[in-house]
């Protein structure tokens, strides 16, 4: 990954998301584009055309200018002297988030997009959160959701959370997370969360599943794990706690593992307590 966009509200919590990145992107040897939606106080009803005063407009345009500038210079500023810098580019530009987002990551060539929790949520509030439904529905790129909080630590263990029901597009995610994980030379966990089925031949295409990914997959650091568990999220939250595990990863398939694992009251709150980030890729194909 060259490119990481970090679509930031320039509020406290996106400032320590953004460090996050920072940190990511000297791993990776990437570019950082910092990106800002201003916010309009009126819709726009065309693309490109502002429904507010140009003097509203040049005003909000400026003081964000100035605000992106100067997350730029504390990333810098705390970030190591003999650490290598990344290059920071800095754009914004007036709309709706999911349109700005998705535009500026095509025009700037984004491999990963790097989005927040609000205040002081977490996972399971992120998941009802406008922006972020919206992006995780509609994201043009993998999309990484950094917790409240979340200090960044070397990544060594990513874990690739599934119940393997589509293999295709697990295998097409799993090829581009390869790329990260050689890059950070970070061993890759493919995890099942068994809900209990208890079925001898439902387990073995599991582990069928498993092996065949696994044998696939262009990386020496590759392992499998079963986690027994009722609950997606009390299982995912127990692999992450008891696996060391750094990034948790899953592919966003309608009505699969991912969907069970943001719905229900009960998930969200078991959700809420994983203190990782979640990557997150988009399967491209409609599912019944």
């Amino acid at each position: 990954m060259k490119t990481l966009l970090i679509a930031t509200d320039l509020s406290a919590n996106a400032a320590q998301v953004a460090g996050y990145a920072y940190r990511l992107a000297q791993a990776l040897g990437a570019k950082i584009v910092l990106c800002y939606t201003i916010n309009v106080p009126a819709e726009i009803p065309q693309n490109g055309i502002v429904a507010w005063p140009q003097e509203i407009y040049d005003d909000l345009d400026r003081d964000s200018e100035e605000e992106l500038a100067k997350l730029k210079d504390q990333l810098i500023a705390a970030s190591e002297p003999a650490a290598w810098q990344p290059e920071v580019v800095c754009v914004q530009d007036a709309g709706l988030v999911t349109d700005v987002v998705n535009a500026q990551a095509i025009r700037q060539k984004a491999d990963l997009i790097i989005i927040g929790a609000h205040s002081n949520d977490r996972l399971g509030t992120w998941m009802i959160g406008n922006h972020s439904r919206k992006l995780i529905e509609a994201a043009v790129r993998p999309l990484l959701l950094v917790p409240a909080g979340a200090a960044y630590q070397p990544i060594k263990r990513i874990a690739f959370g599934s119940d393997f029901k589509h293999p295709e597009a697990d295998l097409k995610a799993l090829r581009e997370l390869v790329v990260l994980a050689k890059a950070l030379d970070a061993e890759l966990v493919l995890t099942h969360i068994d809900q209990g089925k208890d079925d001898p031949a439902y387990t073995s295409i599991v582990k069928t599943s498993l092996n065949e990914l696994m044998r696939q997959l262009d990386h020496g650091k590759v392992s499998a794990k079963v986690v027994k568990s009722d609950h997606i999220a009390d299982g995912l939250d127990w692999l992450v706690r008891h696996g060391h595990i750094d990034l948790l990863t899953m592919v966003h398939h309608r009505h699969g593992f991912f969907d069970q694992l943001i719905h229900g009251s009960r998930t969200q709150q078991a959700a809420s307590r994983i203190p990782v980030p979640l990557l997150v890729f988009k399967n491209d194909k409609n599912e019944n």
